[in-house]
């Protein structure tokens, strides 16, 4: 039990300071003690790495939800929660005695087949280890302590604040080995995890350097720190946890005291957009930026976003210039890539090569803007439009497509693979055909499992050098970093904040916008909004609109996930049935006609309920041990 744990813990040199990640793999021999990890710099160093292995794989599609527990990023309906486990979220399956996620407890009694585990409170303990011990390590020069502590204290800080954006309030842990950790713990209030964490990402914002060496920039730096300080004010500020009355008037500890302030903090954005340009300012006088320069031509816009995530060559490619923090294990990237991938070289169905079976849903495809950079709600050239118009694909004389693949933004053509569509791919770009009886299909066979269940396809995440061998069956992946956090998520946490706080855009925020639009070949946001009568006046279109910037920037990276809760509106958007093209349609006319997607008889999204489905549960058995731990709303 964790809390078990907690009260009599004792480091596991052996599995810790040897562990093994995706940048160092060590295989330990014999069992060395505590004196031996701090005896050398080598070793030392050893420690300090694997205290970072605990950290989720959010990319992971069978792991974590953030990737697909929104409503950007799913899996074919054929595969089931034993497999991808955010869709326990989707369908009433997590509860306190049913949990495939882990984190807060991973030795309970009882686990679903196939549930993930994180020792995130051992990680924690394990970082004041290093804390506690680099001063003994002979000749440690000042700079590695400095470093390392940085280190030590920036994880302290981000497992915390996974476990916040998981699970609400938590348990604070301050030190290795606290007297107060007991059986009889209480969660400490929402505000007073904030200001711990911001605390302990100030303390390692100070420690850390600016960039790491080639070698080492899996990990943390005081970019890295200052970005996540970032989030955390944000998600403090936002309607989920500022002022909450709707969900959490009732949800307090035993002795009476609120888990969430329930009086609106109007200051909290500004905290929020003060640590944003804090972050910003930092990161742009230490080399970082946007991918790709800047560009009127939607052409090369669609290139420069494309390339900022899996690169312009074969071979690999290290987006270190804008990523602050991300995953550089290619055996998860390669999966990934293998379950995007249309399927190439196979007349029908086949389980071998590209599976491509993880796509962007409808909402994510309706929610990129129009060339003009607005939505399509919005544009005067596409507000009334209806996706079933059938009109000549642009890019493929003679071939009929959607009016909707037309005329979109280039982030949508950068991310997005559609039916007479180009896809890069395979050493070149090939025309995708996804109707029935054609190579890219859903051929309606309930035991093949491996297929688009909506007709798109995902091209955000594969290089066109991504390529497979039918002969050889052999797939050849190009290698890349997937980003935890990177330099446009800061220009967005600006905006939002600052218009939250102002209920207006200041110029700063509009630059910041423009940034990121210039980036992949977008007009100005005032340029956009003018094609539509100027920027909106009312403040829910406004705050809707940032939100769409946001959700279209940072598509299928795990974000929306955490957005869409922090933002309150998570049932709103997950509830409704997504739609999808009729896939059994061997025509245009037969196949552009919408249709409900397939979501499987095990999902029911109507299942997805507020506040339960908000934040995961708290297992059971802990609840069991300590009868000061109160639950989280909803279960």
């Amino acid at each position: 039990m964790i809390l078990n744990n907690i009260k009599y813990f004792v480091l596991t040199v052996a599995a810790v300071a040897f562990a093994s990640c995706d940048y160092l793999d060590v295989v330990p021999e014999g069992t060395p003690t505590t004196d031996d990890v701090y005896k050398t710099q080598t070793q030392a160093e050893k420690m300090v790495i694997g205290c970072y292995k605990e950290i989720p794989n959010y990319f992971h599609p069978q792991q974590f939800p953030d990737a697909t527990g929104a409503d950007e990023f799913i899996v074919g309906y054929r595969g089931t929660s034993r497999w991808f486990h955010y869709k326990s979220l989707m369908n009433g399956q997590e509860s306190p005695s049913s949990t495939y996620y882990g984190l807060w407890s991973n030795n309970a009694a009882s686990y679903p087949t196939g549930a993930v585990k994180k020792d995130i409170w051992g990680a924690i303990r394990n970082c004041y280890n290093v804390l506690n011990n680099l001063d003994r390590v002979p000749g440690l020069t000042e700079e590695n302590k400095n470093h390392w502590k940085g280190e030590a204290l920036f994880l302290i800080a981000y497992y915390h604040q996974i476990m916040l954006e998981y699970y609400g309030p938590i348990f604070l842990i301050k030190s290795e080995e606290s007297s107060s950790m007991s059986t009889e713990l209480m969660r400490s209030p929402y505000d007073e995890c904030v200001d711990f964490i911001a605390e302990k990402y100030d303390e390692a914002a100070k420690l850390l350097p600016a960039t790491q060496s080639s070698g080492n920039r899996n990990r943390a730096t005081a970019a890295t720190a200052l970005g996540y300080k970032a989030r955390l004010l944000l998600y403090a500020a936002s309607p989920l946890v500022n002022g909450d009355t709707e969900f959490y008037s009732d949800f307090k500890n035993p002795d009476g005291t609120p888990l969430i302030n329930l009086t609106y903090d109007r200051e909290k954005w500004k905290k929020a957009m003060d640590a944003a340009e804090a972050a910003i300012i930092y990161c742009e006088a230490n080399g970082y930026k946007l991918y790709g320069g800047t560009t009127t031509d939607p052409v090369q816009g669609a290139r420069n976003y494309h390339s900022a995530f899996v690169g312009d060559n074969a071979g690999g490619f290290n987006n270190w210039d804008e990523i602050l923090f991300g995953l550089a294990d290619q055996g998860t990237i390669s999966y990934c890539i293998k379950t995007i991938a249309p399927r190439i070289g196979f007349t029908k169905y086949s389980s071998k090569g590209f599976r491509g079976y993880m796509v962007p849903t409808w909402s994510c495809v309706q929610r990129y803007f129009t060339a003009k950079g607005l939505p399509l709600a919005d544009d005067p050239d596409t507000k009334n439009l209806n996706p079933e118009t059938i009109v000549d694909a642009p890019w493929f004389p003679g071939e009929k497509t959607s009016i909707i693949h037309v005329n979109r933004e280039p982030r949508f053509y950068a991310s997005v693979g559609y039916d007479r569509g180009p896809y890069e791919v395979q050493n070149g770009t090939m025309m995708l055909k996804c109707r029935r009886g054609e190579p890219q299909q859903d051929d309606g066979i309930v035991k093949n499992e491996y297929q688009s269940n909506n007709g798109y396809y995902c091209q955000k995440w594969v290089s066109k050098f991504d390529s497979y061998d039918n002969v050889k069956d052999k797939i050849t992946y190009n290698k890349w970093v997937f980003p935890y956090l990177r330099m446009a998520e800061l220009y967005l946490d600006y905006v939002e904040a600052d218009f939250e706080y102002n209920k207006k855009l200041s110029a700063k925020s509009l630059a910041y916008l423009d940034k990121i639009r210039a980036r992949c070949g977008l007009p100005t946001f005032e340029k956009s909004w003018s094609y539509a009568g100027g920027i909106p006046a009312d403040e829910a279109k406004l705050r809707s609109v940032i939100h769409d910037e946001r959700s279209n920037e940072l598509a299928m990276e795990g974000r929306r996930f955490h957005d869409i809760r922090r933002w309150k509106i998570a049932e709103k958007e997950i509830n409704p049935k997504e739609k999808s093209w009729t896939l059994s349609g061997k025509t245009a006319e037969t196949f552009y006609k919408v249709t409900d997607m397939e979501d499987g008889s095990e999902i029911d999204r109507s299942q997805f309920k507020a506040p339960r489905n908000y934040w995961l549960a708290i297992p059971l058995d802990q609840i069991q041990i300590d009868h000061n731990l109160v639950q989280n709303p909803g279960y």
